[in-house]
């Protein structure tokens, strides 16, 4: 008997299988074949994750501008009812409004009683708010304020040469801080700003 040998083998028989994940360079699967591989590529380490949600400087002179503001004009904020009276609740952000409820919410064993005392009345001063707010949520909670703040302020430091020019080195914030503590703010105006302040959901 004649035995035949191919030259190329058509069939699986004899071939070895081919692997089924690809590997790079270094002989190591690839992510797209790897589930974990992957989630760890495309999810941020906590540390990596804090330090995305942690504010600059210029933020962090920001966000104490905008608490001076709510302890200098004394804002109070409505808390919504489905808020207990053991949680501290601090701001978020949801679809562009700002939210004071349980969705920033803290634990209330690290809350004091006078602040848990203020929110079972459903009504709790802003800069607390705004104090209690986790870092994480405080940059969406700037940008909200300043959209509000230009709209408001805008064309008042246009129309003012030293408003102006304070503006032209600092934020929105800074230079409404200025405005309320030196009392170059209007009574209307003051009053809208008022309304901006504590219009929170």
């Amino acid at each position: 008997m004649c035995c035949l040998k191919y030259v190329c083998c058509p069939c699986l028989c004899c071939c070895p299988p081919k692997r089924r994940k690809e590997e790079n360079q270094h002989g190591h699967p690839t992510a797209g074949d790897d589930p974990k591989a992957e989630a760890l590529i495309e999810s941020p380490t906590t540390a990596e994750a804090e330090q995305l949600s942690q504010l600059s400087p210029e933020e962090k002179q920001d966000y104490e501008d905008l608490r001076h503001l709510a302890m200098k004009r004394d804002i109070k904020c409505n808390i919504r009812k489905s808020t207990q009276a053991g949680v501290a609740a601090g701001l978020t952000v949801m679809a562009g409004t700002i939210v004071a409820g349980p969705m920033g919410a803290v634990v209330g064993g690290a809350v004091g009683t006078a602040m848990a005392a203020k929110i079972s009345k459903n009504v709790v001063p802003l800069n607390d708010l705004l104090e209690q707010t986790p870092p994480g949520e405080r940059r969406e909670v700037l940008k909200a304020f300043n959209e509000a703040f230009q709209e408001e302020f805008n064309e008042t430091i246009r129309e003012n040469p030293e408003l102006k020019l304070l503006f032209s080195g600092a934020s929105i914030f800074g230079v409404v801080r200025y405005m309320v503590d030196r009392e170059l703010v209007q009574s209307e105006q003051l009053e809208r700003l008022d309304g901006i302040l504590s219009k929170v959901a």
